[in-house]
């Protein structure tokens, strides 16, 4: 299942399901991830994103484990997942989008549709970790999340974000 948006400048952001067969046009995008935008997803000063994290990003059972991909003009420009523990009713997510479509809505579009497949199986809650001056980030979190709480510990917030059905439906239409 794949969803058609429209930016606000009248680009059109395919958001589809992650498949193995993406594995080298996100690769591709990942390379051309700035330092910064690498340090924000993965909080480690990785000089390009690791082998073992790419896998992790493309392979998903599309229940517990969701991967979804923001795809412009046939090219991967964000990626947004969530890993479910044990059969709870909580997920930890994370999301990353190109440098030179960050601030366009693509981060909110991601996060909408994939809170709206995990409330659909279940899940209640998104807990993750932001990097205290990752201030973008938590601007996409809390204008798709309103009741997102916070706590600050070592630097970086951690994200409690409540999956509401009603509230994500009209931010996702």
């Amino acid at each position: 299942m794949q969803e058609v948006l429209t930016l606000p400048e009248s680009r059109e952001v395919t958001v589809r399901p992650v498949s193995v067969g993406d594995r080298e046009a996100l690769g591709r995008m990942l390379s051309r991830l700035s330092s910064r935008t690498i340090y924000e997803r993965f909080h480690a000063p990785y000089p390009r994103v690791p082998a073992w994290a790419l896998a992790g990003m493309v392979e998903a059972d599309h229940d517990d484990e969701e991967a979804l991909v923001a795809v412009v003009g046939g090219g991967i420009v964000g990626h947004a997942m969530y890993v479910r523990g044990d059969r709870e009713r909580k997920a930890e997510f994370a999301i990353v989008v190109e440098d030179g479509w960050q601030s366009r809505g693509i981060g909110r579009l991601l996060l909408g549709q994939l809170a709206a497949r995990a409330t659909s199986r279940g899940i209640h809650l998104f807990t993750g970790s932001v990097l205290g001056e990752n201030r973008r980030a938590l601007s996409a979190l809390s204008a798709v999340f309103p009741g997102m709480r916070y706590e600050v510990r070592d630097g970086a917030y951690q994200v409690r974000a409540p999956l509401r059905h009603d509230a994500l439906a009209e931010r996702v239409a």
